[in-house]
């Protein structure tokens, strides 16, 4: 750890010459949105103008908690440097880092992966060819959707299932067995994400029907309950826990402060469901704005101030765990930094297990037999002092899941048990043992 006496000496002259040149917090925001722009290659992307936004808000965002008090020249001179916390010291190198070109690294490359997963999101339509709320059959947009390469090909997918959902609404009216069409030929590899998808419409909807004055329990008792019965109404066997885990997703991302609310309903609706939305509250995590910038803010204390229950903890580092596996799956490097530096003495240890080794059963459904997958579970570290905990809490996991739970979860009809966290070895043994037919589900 370096300490704030021993900044190096090049990083504290390129911060004099860098915070020089701004005089107010706004200008030293927008100087840094713009390094981020240029690192990003997002200054010419006229169809991305949504990205611009997502970096200069997340900017924002963090500097309303503090981070960018740093950027004052006062706090680079060296008598005060000397007074920083050592946190605070490190933020400042962290900045640095982002800030001087030469000293870029993965936090960037992090970055990048996931505002390419943010565009492809923003901009499926364009990107697919639809137009705009236009009604097409699920197998042409299924054909779309895997003509993308192979790792877009899942948010894709995924994109899909919340448009064919919206605009089957909008042209045909509620759904009602959405993915039981006659005639409809819906490749099997599709249906986790397609799940996924309609469960992300399905709760935009009805989450944006709530009024902001009225009193939590009771508005939110009944978008809930139609949400639960929707997807209960629509969903495949086997699938229902892949659409009732955006619920978390959506609350977490757009109504953050309903999450306590929305889970009591949910608690009270259908107890047997939660494990879900928690998981699904951990994915929306990895894309918050709250944690934009991975080395100024990390994301993987965030499981402990969600919720306090050790269960729903589990659950929510699993969602984690399970988008920053799938997002940074090309690059393993970035999953060993964050195994190096939060992971190895985390206590919600299996829950990080348990999302990437789930996420690659996912992955490996949806988007078969890539070479990036074995790839990145097999990746070695660099630090040979990282190899046992890379082995225990990715590789081996991984590797098991693949070969021993996942065929037996997808004849069974129980692929959507791996959008929540549980221990999936006692789980398989349960179901070869008979003792689990399908999914079964708690509802009041």
């Amino acid at each position: 750890m370096l300490m704030p006496n021993t900044l190096p000496a090049e990083s504290v002259s390129f911060s004099q010459t860098f915070f020089a040149g701004t005089r107010s917090l706004t200008e030293a925001l927008d100087a840094l949105t713009h390094q981020a722009e240029l690192q990003l290659g997002l200054v010419t992307e006229s169809s991305v103008l949504g990205t611009a936004f997502y970096v200069g808000d997340g900017l924002q965002r963090a500097a309303t908690d503090g981070v960018f008090d740093l950027f004052t020249l006062q706090t680079w001179d060296a008598t005060n440097l000397l007074h920083l916390t050592s946190r605070t010291a490190e933020q400042a190198i962290d900045i640095l880092r982002l800030l001087e070109p030469s000293q870029a690294n993965l936090a960037w490359q992090e970055l990048r992966n996931k505002l390419d997963v943010y565009v492809l999101v923003s901009n499926l339509s364009s990107i697919l060819g639809l137009s705009s709320k236009q009604f097409i059959p699920l197998p042409e947009l299924l054909q779309k959707a895997y003509g993308v390469p192979p790792f877009a090909a899942l948010w894709a997918v995924e994109g899909v299932g919340h448009y064919y959902t919206d605009t089957y609404w909008s042209d045909k009216g509620i759904p009602q067995g959405l993915f039981f069409e006659a005639g409809s030929e819906i490749p099997q590899k599709s249906l986790l994400m397609l799940h996924a998808g309609m469960g992300l419409a399905f709760a935009d909807r009805l989450l944006d029907t709530l009024l902001p004055d009225a009193p939590c329990e009771a508005s939110a008792r009944a978008a809930v309950q139609e949400f639960v019965s929707l997807c209960q109404k629509n969903a495949r066997p086997g699938y229902l826990g892949a659409a009732i885990e955006s619920l978390g997703l959506v609350t977490r991302d757009f109504y953050p402060d309903l999450l306590d609310c929305v889970h009591r309903q949910l608690l009270e609706i259908a107890p047997g469901l939660t494990g879900f939305f928690w998981h699904g509250v951990g994915r929306a995590l990895y894309f918050s704005r709250e944690f934009f910038l991975p080395v100024l803010s990390t994301v993987w204390r965030g499981p402990a101030n969600e919720v306090r229950a050790l269960p729903d903890q589990q659950s929510v580092m699993a969602g984690l765990a399970w988008a920053a596996a799938l997002v940074n799956m090309r690059q393993p490097r970035i999953m060993e930094g964050a195994l190096h530096s939060h992971i190895r003495n985390s206590t919600l240890q299996d829950g990080f297990s348990n999302g990437v080794a789930s996420s690659i059963i996912m992955r490996q459904d949806t988007t078969p037999d890539e070479a990036f997958v074995s790839a990145f579970y097999q990746h070695r570290p660099a630090d040979p002092g990282l190899l046992p905990s890379w082995d225990r809490l990715i590789a081996q996991p991984a590797g098991t899941a693949l070969k021993d739970y996942y065929p037996v979860l997808k004849q069974h009809g129980a692929l959507d048990q791996i959008f929540r966290y549980q221990n999936l070895a006692a789980l398989t043994r349960q179901i070869q043992a008979g003792g689990v037919r399908g999914s079964v589900y708690l509802t009041a």
